[in-house]
């Protein structure tokens, strides 16, 4: 995920313009979605902060309902931390602009915020508490959150909101983001002190 977005951020640092990778790909997409402009930015809305703050909530309170507390604390440090990395820290830096005034767009703020649940959700359904879902139902569940968020990455890239590249930013940060928390959260010392609440956490986030 590092390298990806490093690589990303290296080809459209101070571009207002979409580049060899991007163009081809981003024409495709409007070509093909051009005359679903209205549906593909009703799409785009689950990216927006209410949709993605409500989605958290329940996530968070899933976790707490099976007694999950480390799944909770994955869920809100990755959310924080993954927007707090777009939007204050990649935007600023890289500078790629998009639209006319233009607007930072790399890596896509939507799509980290997407992926950033679509990622906790995937983790917490490699083990999840009994009684265990089934493993297919678990797999078609992962799949389905992720077809989503490649929705919305296409949709992005449809109404010009963002290039390609700038999804796949959002996608890296994202997952990186929340794999690099839940490899915290399972050291000794996290899981000692989540020990202490009275809530599942055996080390599983």
């Amino acid at each position: 995920c590092a390298a990806v977005l490093t690589a990303g951020a290296i080809l459209d640092a101070g571009r207002s313009r979409s580049g060899p990778l991007d163009r081809g790909i981003d024409n495709w997409i409007i070509a093909r979605l051009r005359t679903h402009q209205h549906g593909a930015f009703q799409i785009t809305n689950l990216g927006n902060p209410t949709p993605m703050i409500a989605l958290t909530i329940i996530i968070v309170l899933a976790c707490l309902t099976v007694r999950r507390v480390n799944g909770a604390v994955l869920t809100v440090a990755a959310v924080l931390v993954a927007n707090f990395l777009t939007e204050v820290v990649l935007k600023p830096v890289v500078h790629e602009t998009i639209g006319h005034p233009g607007v930072l767009s790399y890596p896509s703020g939507h799509t980290t915020s997407v992926f950033t649940l679509v990622a906790v959700v995937a983790v917490l359904l490699v083990a999840p508490p009994r009684p265990r879902m089934p493993a297919w139902l678990r797999l078609i569940v992962v799949l389905l959150a992720v077809a989503v968020g490649v929705t919305v990455a296409i949709c992005l890239i449809a109404i010009q909101f963002h290039y390609f590249t700038d999804t796949v930013g959002g996608v890296c940060v994202a997952t990186g983001t929340v794999l690099g928390i839940a490899l915290l959260l399972d050291g000794n010392r996290p899981r000692a002190f989540l020990g202490r609440w009275k809530f599942r956490s055996d080390g599983q986030a």
